[in-house]
């Protein structure tokens, strides 16, 4: 383990897990609903509320020097599920075989999973990350909201691994930026925290519906992942290769129809878009290094006209290739 990183085992389930893994290796104030750490140019909130009984609310407001990787131990609950809102910053998930499961990037949005599978979450360094995390039983989801049973029975009817995401409405985005408002208040302020709670799950449960009905919430069971994650290997190795949506298609077994509606929904981006920004986050890390030059790393990348290479960088990163190498080196 570098001195850059720093890993933390935690059993997936209630916060007072991750309250207690973080003050095992950190330190830190904590308590049975809460965890603080005040050390410098890093600093970590996390707070427990419960909203109602099975229904567990867990903020987070961190920012620490060191890339912090989390691995997640499945709590082999299928009635339990874990519902996470990205307000800020990117927060990569990945199998515990370090191959990617799902990448918020730049999308704040929603992840939905019941558990069953093991991940790990990577913290980058000195990122600001704000997140909100309902975690309840099926009987809580049901107690709330008893007209949506044929609902959580479509989205985890079944005992196998599945997670979904879908973005944040605007209507959720504003009730949960309430929620850390109140989080900082004296006054009613677990009493807020309650009812903006429920009214934002209410709401993001009502929208997952809609999506549902209109296609556009789609789940993606264990050996969908498997499948997707092989693929995505397959083009973070093959950055001097042409890559064809068919090829992969023939490679991996699977239609070009599936292929494309699995990644987009796994990734929220294009195969093609996926691997042109892979490729130049590629580039960007080779020309910070000093050690290629720009037509070594177009070259490098697959590609002989160097033209075209440097427009494609630019318009990616949003800077010339030879930019870069004027930032210095790493």
């Amino acid at each position: 383990m570098s001195d850059k990183e720093l890993h933390i085992k935690v059993q997936e389930g209630p916060g007072v897990n991750y309250i207690k893994a973080l003050h095992d290796v950190l330190g830190g104030e904590f308590s049975v609903d809460s965890y603080k750490l005040e050390n410098g140019d890093s600093s970590i909130m996390l707070q427990s509320v419960e909203v109602i009984d099975g229904m567990e609310l867990l903020l987070t407001d961190a920012r620490y020097n060191k890339h912090v990787v989390i691995e997640r131990i499945a709590d082999g609950e299928s009635d339990y599920i874990h519902i996470s809102f990205f307000k800020k910053g990117q927060v990569p998930h990945t199998d515990l075989d370090r191959r990617l499961l799902i990448e918020a990037d730049t999308l704040l949005g929603a992840y939905v999973h019941n558990g069953l599978f093991p991940f790990v979450t990577e913290f980058p360094a000195n990122m600001k990350v704000k997140t909100i995390t309902y975690k309840l039983t099926k009987g809580a989801f049901l107690n709330l909201l008893p007209e949506a049973d044929h609902l959580y029975k479509s989205l985890f009817g079944t005992q196998d691994p599945v997670a979904y995401h879908m973005p944040l409405s605007t209507q959720v985005e504003r009730l949960t930026d309430d929620i850390f408002y109140f989080n900082e208040q004296d006054y009613g302020r677990v009493a807020f925290i309650k009812a903006r709670a429920i009214e934002a799950f209410c709401v993001f449960i009502m929208n997952a519906e809609q999506h549902l009905i209109e296609g556009g919430l789609k789940g993606l069971h264990k050996e969908d992942y498997s499948k997707l994650l092989l693929i995505k290997e397959k083009l973070l190795s093959s950055f001097n290769q042409k890559i064809t949506i068919q090829g992969l298609s023939e490679e991996f077994g699977v239609s070009v129809s599936k292929l494309k509606r699995d990644f987009k929904t796994l990734f929220d981006c294009s195969i093609y878009q996926f691997y042109t920004h892979a490729k130049m986050d590629e580039a960007y890390r080779l020309l910070k290094t000093g050690n290629l030059n720009i037509t070594q790393v177009g070259f490098e990348l697959g590609y002989t006209n160097m033209s075209k290479f440097t427009e494609m960088f630019k318009k990616v990163k949003g800077i010339l290739p030879n930019e870069v190498v004027k930032l210095g080196v790493i």
